[in-house]
């Protein structure tokens, strides 16, 4: 057709017709582009091409748009050589003589001053029929597969029939009008005009598909009214929500990307099988689409949006903040950012990286007298590793605006009259060892496993009137490891070195002076460790003071211990010169008082007023955030480490994992059978069990102790003891051969360890609602314990849970982290703000718990209500047969 049209064009002396036939050559071309680069771009996703080939044919459609952009313009300057030829024969001549345009004169000489012949009307009027007929046999394909370059070329051969209708009319104008020829040349020009249009507008789409442009709303409207009816037929699909769809063409294809909120405590599992779903029915519903991204978004963050996934341009000046977990085996640096993302960790292992210390699992003993002591020492020379190892790493002190720490509890630190000078006056060309050894007037630091001081806490257990009186007035009845019988202890049997002690610090308020370059304060939630601290009356307690202090008297102990700021989050002050010109540390970074180990264990997370969490590892461990201060002997109660007005209530049990193991361990000898995991039979059992071994309500609860350990919740021997209790009438009996052993005792175990747990926390807990009885909000479940889907649900079944039971998984990190935190909400805090509110709009929940199990199930809970009353007297019986109550 196009060398019809130019032989045409020639032969009848029309521009027009000439000026239709370079087009129909770039036609030509752009149907060769167009099948080479739709073949290439069909072809799979590769290694090297990971979202496919789709972009080859936009460049395909650049091309072909190109081609229709170039021809336009260069028939623009054919049909204007021809009217200047006409018009201006002199211009055109000087013009083709300094070559901007091709030589002007016709080598038809003269027949444009004729006109074209009216045979050309023939042609053009032909190339009308035949590229209509093409145009719409091509843009259907076009639109039934989405392609930018059949649609181009489909254009292309509009485009060709509009001009060749331009040529129709001018060369029929030539003829119809008295000399008109000028006509001719004019049609050109007006046909080179609508080219340059149509190829611009199609060179402009083809870069904006290159260049990634979200895909028209009509698209985003289809996809996600197929995401949201799948949805709506999903269990629990009116929990979900699509928050935003994006996406790119890409060829014939659309990529997609579609935001979908679910409850935070979604498991990874269950998102899957959503987005499973999703893909499926947009993949059935709207052509087109060949991949689709689904990002999962917790339903409670209602400001997340596609934009969080670009880093911002200034992220290397976002502020950092470090947490220390100063623990019995080793120090971590932990550093996150405001966003509460960790970016690096350092740690020093003290047995493994240590250098000169003669410890064994980071302590030294001494038997005969059941001591348990680090070298202080060992603990700068780790501060000096952990730092070292962060810079290593290339991280940027620069940037670190705040600190704080997690120290060991109960632990203390000895200083000596010099401290304060040393501190103050460190040398940044040294190590702190090296500056420092000299510093306490004792080089040894109490560990909690010591047990020394049982003179001691006889003696703080007396002094207020009993145990009941001192947990009252310092939360806890007197141990062994607290620092109160320990100072009392060391002031007898060292009372030269007391009396040179200058100030006594616990071992996270040694790890902020250490930063400081002076000695920091006490925290407030830490120094109720000590049964020292009257916490309703939020002093020291004076009497407890006077036994501990000894004949130098209690104003002499007061001035070691030092001041307690109310506030855990205050500013104690910039970081030391020494860390500024060693490290490069900025001198604003502002040290926060570090907490003990465990209160930096609850904000880890935003622990909520009356959530539970119980490590679940070889001991127990049951924590809660309460508004009720409501002691025992059996429990601990400190301040809370960030937010007045909440207390943090405690349990530890020596026998939880190992008891639990003794038990699976007789399960699976019983059954004789190798099961798929070592747990399997434990959890097939417990689960095929009815609650309290109940098979029927006229049967007794089977209630149980299970302590392969002496335990202290309740102070027992080690001994296993089983009662069947009746709840209609309140009896308790001992078992007579009624269990079924050891199968009752898988559940009875879990049953009786989650039982002691709700005993001891009843009274701390608030109703979630009308109508629901006190329980925790949330249980979360940590350690090893928290894998078994069995001990899960009875967890559930007997603690409550308004929004259920869920795995916290942050590993050995707690302790780190909490302290991390706990310097980002004091530094970025707003006035009156709470740890709670500004972590818990920024902590992402998802990537750290999962819902594993339900928890309030009306009249499950109440039935173990019943049980509680039962167990409790159970207790009390073994006591009273152990001659202790």
């Amino acid at each position: 057709m196009a060398i019809g049209k130019f032989i045409g064009g020639y032969v009848f002396h029309s521009q027009a017709l000439i000026a239709d036939a370079y087009h129909a050559l770039t036609d030509l071309v752009s149907d060769f582009l167009t099948l080479g680069t739709v073949a290439w771009s069909l072809k799979p996703p590769s290694e090297r091409f990971p979202n496919g080939y789709g972009k080859i044919e936009s460049i395909g459609a650049l091309g072909v748009s190109g081609l229709l952009l170039c021809g336009g313009v260069f028939m623009g300057l054919n049909s204007g050589q021809v009217l200047l030829d006409q018009f201006y024969p002199q211009a055109a001549e000087a013009i083709a003589h300094v070559g901007a345009l091709g030589h002007g004169h016709s080598h038809s000489h003269g027949v444009e001053a004729m006109g074209p012949s009216i045979h050309a009307a023939w042609l053009a009027a032909g190339s009308i029929v035949v590229k209509e007929w093409l145009y719409h046999a091509t843009m259907k394909v076009a639109t039934e597969r989405k392609s930018s370059v059949l649609a181009s070329n489909a254009i292309h051969h509009r485009i060709d029939s509009l001009t060749s209708i331009v040529a129709l009319f001018t060369i029929g104008g030539t003829y119809l009008f008295q000399d008109a020829s000028w006509l001719d040349p004019v049609g050109g020009l007006l046909i080179s005009l609508m080219v340059i249009k149509a190829g611009w507008g199609n060179t402009k789409t083809s870069l904006l598909e290159l260049a990634d442009t979200n895909v028209d709303d009509d698209i985003k409207e289809s996809v996600q009214k197929a995401a949201a009816k799948m949805l709506a037929k999903l269990e629990g699909g009116d929990a979900i929500k699509v928050r935003d769809v994006q996406g790119m063409k890409s060829g014939q294809n659309y990529l997609m990307d579609v935001e979908i909120a679910v409850p935070g405590a979604w498991s990874v599992s269950r998102t899957r099988q959503v987005e499973e779903s999703i893909r499926t029915a947009v993949g059935e519903g709207v052509r087109g689409v060949k991949r689709l991204k689904v990002r999962f978004i917790p339903l409670e963050h209602e400001e997340l949006t596609f934009t969080e996934e670009f880093i911002p341009a200034d992220v290397t000046s976002r502020p950092l903040y470090i947490g220390f977990d100063l623990s019995t085996q080793q120090l971590k640096g932990l550093v996150v950012n405001s966003d509460l993302k960790v970016v690096y960790v350092s740690k020093f292992d003290f047995d493994a990286d240590s250098r000169g210390f003669p410890i064994k699992k980071g302590v030294l003993t001494n038997e005969a007298e059941h001591e348990v002591f680090a070298p202080v020492a060992l603990w700068l020379q780790a501060l000096d590793g952990v730092l070292e190892g962060l810079r290593k790493q290339g991280m940027d002190f620069s940037q670190i605006k705040g600190i704080s720490g997690a120290g060991q509890q109960h632990g203390s630190v000895y200083w000596g009259e010099n401290a304060e000078k040393l501190l103050k006056e460190l040398d940044a060309s040294k190590t702190l060892e090296e500056q420092l050894d000299g510093a306490f007037s004792h080089p040894f630091s109490p560990n909690w496993q010591d047990s020394s001081t049982q003179k001691e806490c006889d003696e703080f257990d007396a002094a207020l009137g009993g145990q009941s009186e001192l947990a009252f007035a310092t939360g806890s009845k007197a141990h062994h490891r607290f620092t109160g019988p320990q100072i009392m202890r060391f002031q007898r049997k060292y009372p030269d070195v007391y009396k040179k002690t200058s100030r006594i610090s616990l071992v996270s308020s040694f790890i902020a002076s250490l930063f400081l370059g002076h000695i920091a304060p006490m925290d407030i939630s830490d120094v109720c460790g000590m049964n020292l601290w009257n916490i309703k009356k939020g002093a020291y307690d004076e009497k407890l003071l006077q036994l501990c202090a000894g004949s130098s008297g209690v104003d002499d102990l007061k001035r070691k211990l030092g001041d307690v700021p109310e506030d855990g989050g205050i500013h104690l002050g910039p970081i030391d010169r020494y860390y500024v010109e060693r490290y490069g540390f900025s001198p604003d970074c502002t040290i926060i008082p570090a907490t003990g180990d465990n209160p930096a264990t609850i904000l880890a997370l935003p622990l909520r007023a009356s959530d539970a969490m119980v490590s679940l590892g070889t001991s127990t461990t049951f924590l809660m955030s309460t508004p009720s201060y409501k002691p025992d002997p059996a429990t601990h109660f400190f301040n809370h480490p960030t937010t007045a007005g909440l207390y943090m209530f405690m349990l530890c049990y020596k026998n939880g994992g190992l008891a639990r193991e003794l038990v699976r361990d007789a399960v699976n000898e019983k059954l004789g059978e190798k099961p798929s995991t070592s747990w399997a039979n434990f959890d097939k059992v417990t689960l095929e069990t009815p609650p309290m071994g109940q098979k029927a309500d006229s049967d007794p609860m089977k209630l149980g102790l299970f302590f392969p350990r002496p335990e202290i919740v309740p102070n027992l021997r080690s001994g296993q003891w089983r009662f069947d209790y009746n709840p209609k009438d309140g009896s308790l009996q001992p078992s007579n051969g009624g269990w079924d052993e050891p199968f009752d005792e898988a559940r009875a175990i879990v049953e009786s360890q989650m039982l002691s747990l709700r005993l001891r926390s009843r009274g701390l807990t608030q109703s979630p609602g009308e109508g629901i009885p006190a329980q925790p909000r949330r249980v979360y479940l940590v350690g090893g314990g928290s894998k078994n889907k069995a001990i899960a649900k009875v967890a559930g079944e007997i603690l409550g849970g308004s929004e259920g039971v869920y795995k916290l998984e942050i590993g050995d990190n707690a302790c780190a982290l909490g302290a991390a935190y706990k310097a980002v909400w004091a530094m970025e805090r707003a006035e009156g703000q709470t740890f709670e509110d500004l972590i818990g709009k920024r902590w992402h929940e998802e990537e750290f718990i999962e819902k594993i199990a339900d928890g309030y199930q009306p009249g499950v809970f109440e039935r173990y209500g019943q049980a509680v009353e039962g167990f409790e007297k159970m207790e009390l019986e073994v006591l009273r047969q152990e001659g202790k109550h």
